[in-house]
């Protein structure tokens, strides 16, 4: 038989094996908080990260090298000469330039986003970036300046239609050749071996050069009437010559005009370009005892200060 110490004791130990599913049962029991900075120490410790947020780290873009990156510039140059072609076409047709992408009928090539830098009646300058080349750009300009805009990084800058870009133009390394018995001369390749590539050519002409000769002469027609205007503003009469006349840049490539006739109410005027003899295009403005007519044509400006040219 056990003794009553014996009993007690036994008493004790059930009790205190009961508490915890007791606990359990009691309702409103508030449960104790979790710290966040314990809790990342307990998952490090099972083996577990928590995943990092995104800094500024994160957030930097990767840029691109060797022939992704000439790739990216090359986007970004056709797209700019085309940009030019298209606001001088537009140019020639109302007598001002757009930064209305839509309008101009414009869409840049690839990833390539355009940003116009400043516009005026006489002129624009605009730069054009890529995803893949971060911090650098390309720009280029047309018209009447202050300043020709220069890149991002290396601050480039070029002339009147020039596409000039954040990158040094230069020969490529070639991949270094271990000579051998028998191997070829010095530069040239061994049998069986790729050719080096051939250095990159910077490309310096003007995308106003490629523009058609018609719409060039257009432009320059329109140029000539901003410039009438602004000379019998200050003088009361028409210009009869052209090289008096504020043009702050002369005629494309190619394009030559000729003043026709001026007086203190008109004039009238003619151009024609190198590549397309025999064909011209004319304008007049104010009331000209006689209209002028193109040469192949003899097609005759419906409105003053609107060209009209042979086909």
């Amino acid at each position: 038989m056990l003794s009553r110490r014996t009993l007690n004791l036994t008493a004790v130990a059930a009790s205190v094996l009961l508490l915890p599913a007791c606990d359990d049962l009691m309702p409103g029991r508030p449960q104790p908080a979790i710290d966040a900075a314990t809790s990342v120490e307990s998952v490090a410790a099972q083996g577990k990260r928590p995943q990092a947020s995104r800094g500024a780290a994160g957030n930097t873009p990767r840029e691109a090298t060797g022939a992704e990156a000439d790739a990216a510039f090359a986007q970004i140059r056709r797209s700019l000469r085309v940009l030019v072609a298209a606001e001088q076409g537009f140019y020639a047709e109302n007598g001002t330039y757009s930064e209305v992408l839509d309008r101009l009928g414009f869409r840049p090539a690839g990833e390539t986003q355009i940003k116009f830098l400043w516009l005026t009646p006489k002129g624009w300058a605009a730069s054009g970036t890529h995803p893949a080349l971060p911090g650098r750009d390309c720009v280029v300009f047309v018209g009447a300046a202050n300043a020709a805009p220069t890149t991002l990084r290396t601050t480039r800058s070029g002339r009147e239609g020039q596409v000039v870009c954040d990158v040094q133009a230069g020969p490529r390394p070639a991949a270094p050749v271990s000579a051998a018995p028998g191997s070829a001369a010095p530069g040239s390749a061994a049998p069986g071996s790729a050719a080096p590539a051939p250095p990159s050519v910077a490309d310096t002409s003007s995308a106003l050069d490629a523009v058609n000769p018609t719409v060039q002469m257009r432009v320059d027609l329109r140029n000539l009437a901003q410039a009438q205007t602004a000379y019998f503003a200050t003088q009361g009469i028409y210009s009869r010559r052209s090289d008096v006349l504020q043009l702050q840049f002369g005629w494309r490539r190619g394009v030559n005009v000729t003043l026709l006739q001026a007086d203190q109410r008109s004039w009238s005027a003619r151009a024609t370009h190198a590549a397309r003899p025999g064909k011209s295009c004319v304008i007049w403005y104010g009331s000209p005892s006689t209209r002028p007519a193109t040469e192949a044509q003899r097609k005759v400006p419906e409105r003053a200060g609107v060209p009209a040219c042979d086909d």
